[in-house]
């Protein structure tokens, strides 16, 4: 996430022709979705952390699927350097105030297809499922807290429908790579020690 940061702050100041995204679905505003945006952080990092407590390997398999994703994004965001219209938010009460700053902290609003915060959410929920250490009622509770978040993005303005498309098939993409390489995954963390 470190990593994604870096390359949103250096994309955001050298981009400057972008494409606006205008969705072909108008999906309303729903403002109390900002508070399963807003929990994208930890859902992401409790995530990976109980996939490392469960399960080594589909731990490593999880790290290298999040590091490609990310790649994959960040080359999109550079060859086709994308932002969304939000719209104006008046604050009248806590939920408006949570969802004004987060406007003002992701101002301007680039960089959004794919959905990161979707390619990640897809990324964890599926090694969560995978992880057959953790109990089905937990798998499924993560499964929704995930979708939850991802439809947060468009609910909340922060992204269109196309975003998390691409964000589908990217993780779909990233999947198949790391499937087709987890010998190769296996020898690097062998070496690495982790």
């Amino acid at each position: 996430m470190g990593t994604q940061a870096l390359f949103y702050y250096l994309i955001k100041h050298f981009a400057h022709d972008y494409n606006v995204i205008n969705s072909v679905i108008n999906i309303p505003l729903v403002k109390p979705f900002i508070y399963f945006y807003g929990s994208w952080y930890p859902f992401i990092l409790l995530s990976t952390f109980i996939v490392y407590k469960n399960d080594n390997k589909l731990f490593h398999y999880m790290i290298i699927s999040m590091l490609l994703g990310a790649l994959m994004s960040q080359i999109t965001f550079i060859l086709y350097p994308s932002m969304i219209i939000r719209p104006n938010i008046e604050v009248h009460n806590i939920t408006d105030w949570i969802l004004n700053f987060t406007y003002i902290s992701d101002d301007p609003p680039i960089n959004c297809l794919p959905s990161m915060h979707c390619v990640y959410c897809f990324v964890t929920s599926f090694f969560i499922l995978k992880c057959d250490s953790i109990k089905t009622k937990y798998k499924l509770l993560f499964a929704i807290y995930s979708f939850l978040i991802v439809i947060s993005t468009v609910f909340v303005k922060q992204h269109v429908i196309e975003d998390v498309i691409l964000a589908f098939i990217y993780t779909l993409i990233v999947l198949f790579i790391v499937h087709l390489n987890k010998e190769r995954i296996n020898k690097l963390f062998n070496k690495i020690k982790l």
